[in-house]
């Protein structure tokens, strides 16, 4: 336990001062975008997340090999790398396509062409079925479908939700401390230890989120992505099947669910949730 928030805070840390020192850098026009009020930011700072999470991986598996499954520490790299590599694509080349899922459809179907959104969602589910293998966590065809689908639908559902500054990181937060508390009440002494990956990814989430919530930078799908995937791969590292079940309905059906609702104007229409929303932001506008 000691360990994994340990490296939650070493991540915070670290995204704090990767920001500070190098993100000015990102600030060239192929990788800024307006956001939701219109200003424009830079669009990509999720590649921190990226490349922090990367050094954890292997500095924590180069200190405790003996605690760590290596299997496991592969499954991540990978999760990390290609998640992070497709939410790049979709960053710097994404067309307009009327958004969400019938948008790409729509426009494969019309147009014979696969958006960049396309391409991250086959990827991201190939990637998923991978890492789920490589870490070999699932038992059967049922197991294994089940465990890579909480991973790509963990990491579309933070997508969906990156439509306001920081809430992503907020959701991301919530998710981790349920997997945290829940492993330290039903878990063992080792449990805790299998979300040593998930910390260092939400840690740096929350390390960008100061910055972003002053409107500075959007973590893009590089962040998002790479922090759902890795949650949803947390998930099924300490979950039971019955765990997993409720995961992946309860992800599911949100998901779908985002294709007929507007996330943001149901948020809005709730006054708890719409206060969690603008914590941090309160200068913020519908």
């Amino acid at each position: 336990m000691i360990v994994t928030i340990g490296t939650f805070f070493v991540a915070l840390v670290g995204a704090l001062f990767a920001w500070g020192r190098l993100g000015p850098w990102l600030s060239r026009p192929q990788w800024e975008k307006e956001n939701y009020r219109g200003r424009v930011v830079v669009a990509v700072s999720g590649v921190f997340i990226v490349l922090i999470e990367v050094l954890l991986i292997g500095n924590l598996y180069w200190a405790f090999s003996d605690s760590l499954h290596d299997t496991h520490a592969v499954a991540v790299l990978m999760l990390v790398l290609a998640f992070g590599l497709l939410g790049w694509i979709d960053d710097t080349r994404a067309e307009k396509t009327g958004g969400g899922l019938k948008g790409h459809l729509g426009m494969a179907i019309s147009e014979g062409a696969f958006s960049t959104g396309i391409v991250k969602l086959i990827g991201g589910v190939v990637v998923s079925f991978g890492a789920v293998i490589v870490a070999d966590v699932s038992d059967g065809l049922v197991g294994l479908v089940r465990s890579a689908a909480i991973v790509a639908l963990g990491a579309n559902l933070l997508n969906l939700l990156d439509r306001a500054p920081a809430r992503s990181s907020k959701v991301a937060v919530l998710w981790f401390v349920a997997l945290l508390v829940s492993t330290a009440v039903w878990g063992d002494s080792y449990s805790a230890l299998h979300l040593i990956w998930a910390s260092g990814v939400v840690g740096a989430s929350v390390g960008l989120a100061p910055s972003e919530l002053m409107e500075r930078h959007m973590q893009g799908d590089i962040g998002v992505n790479t922090t759902g995937a890795v949650l949803g791969f947390s998930t099924i590292l300490v979950g039971s099947s019955v765990v997993e079940w409720i995961a992946l309905i309860v992800l599911a059906a949100l998901n779908l669910e985002s294709e007929r609702t507007s996330f943001s104007q149901a948020i809005a229409n709730n006054s708890i949730l719409d206060r969690f929303d603008r914590l941090g932001a309160e200068h913020r506008q519908n």
